[in-house]
């Protein structure tokens, strides 16, 4: 079957992917005059097919057949959102991931099955204050890629995190951009949870659209047992009912500042990051406004963005990735390779 770019083209477009998202996915050195040419017909389906986590062959008959990760992808919390337009985010991610796992050196440890003792594994037993950079370290620690998704092509829609097992390995993607490091870590938490709790088998991949207020945090109704469960699990991690113990002694009207006030000293008490009180609290007085500027008083809450940028940076030796996948992982991550 002789095939040409237009019906490559169409075909990913099955993924929700216009041309001009796809042509931002190829390398800078792709000359769309090779897409005239039969041998670069197939150069292109091979680059596509690496960069979407789809087979090549069906690719080259006009067929779209997800592989990896995306051969069981099951979408949750959708709040409203259509599944498939965060297809062309989760291929994306499923590429990342297989590309990032296969440079990495380290062996994959299983996480701890129990919140209570991940939470001790994370703060190295008290040493660390349970949050964002403890569980991130844990994750890289046990061979699990904490991938950053910042930097889709325009119009892609993104979900809030995922986790992916690709082949018996975990990955997990962050795609949200929030500027609070507790909203972060509830995602992280969730995500890892999905892990530990046994939800991923390999070949699939669980995509949380929207971890937010509005669609959870312990939302009040659940109708996902996995995800019921993931939830359970990260709030069990991030201090569980020592957590629930303290904001339940505070009034339900505290202005921002002193529950800012209160979340500091509360989190110095019991070596959990600030910003997980307020969201607790947030939560029980559905108060979501007033977190919102409590969270802005905690300089120490910010920029966790950063922090995962870092850390990805500084664990992954861009050396060791595929040289046609080096400028796709750097694209979309943001990989600058400053961190060393």
């Amino acid at each position: 079957m002789t095939i040409d770019a237009k019906t490559l083209y169409r075909t990913v477009a099955q993924l929700g992917l216009k041309p001009a998202q796809v042509r931002r996915l190829l390398p800078e050195w792709w000359d769309t005059e090779a897409e005239k040419d039969p041998s670069g017909i197939s150069e292109l389906a091979m680059l596509l097919g690496r960069r979407l986590s789809v087979d090549v062959g069906a690719l080259m008959r006009g067929q779209l057949s997800p592989k990896g990760a995306m051969a069981s992808v099951a979408f949750k919390h959708r709040a409203g959102v259509a599944a498939d337009t965060l297809a062309a985010a989760s291929a994306i991610a499923s590429s990342l991931g297989q590309t990032v796992l296969a440079a990495l050196p380290a062996s994959y440890r299983k996480l701890p099955s129990r919140a209570v003792e991940l939470s001790q594994a994370a703060t190295d037993g008290g040493a660390r204050l349970l949050g964002f950079d403890a569980l991130l370290t844990l994750c890289w620690e046990h061979g699990i890629p904490v991938i950053p998704l910042p930097n889709l092509p325009v119009g892609v829609r993104k979900m809030d995190g995922a986790a992916l097992q690709i082949g018996e390995r975990p990955v997990i993607v962050i795609a949200k951009k929030k500027s609070s490091r507790a909203w972060l870590s509830f995602i992280l938490a969730h995500e890892i949870g999905h892990i530990a709790l046994g939800h991923l088998k390999p070949g699939s991949t669980i995509v949380d659209v929207s971890l937010q207020e509005g669609a959870t945090y312990a939302t009040d109704e659940q109708h996902d047992a996995q995800e019921a469960e993931a939830d359970a699990f990260a709030l069990e991690a991030m201090g569980g009912d020592a957590v629930e113990s303290v904001v339940g002694r505070w009034t339900a009207q505290m202005a921002p500042v002193e529950l800012a006030v209160k979340a500091r000293s509360a989190s110095k008490d019991k070596g959990i990051e600030p910003g997980h009180f307020i969201l607790r609290h947030a939560f029980i007085n559905r108060r979501w406004p007033e977190a919102v500027i409590a969270l802005r008083f905690l300089s120490e809450d910010v920029n966790p963005e950063a922090a995962l940028l870092k850390e990805f940076e500084r664990r992954l030796n861009m050396d060791a990735v595929s040289d046609d996948m080096q400028d796709l992982v750097a694209q979309i991550t943001g990989w600058s390779g400053t961190h060393p």
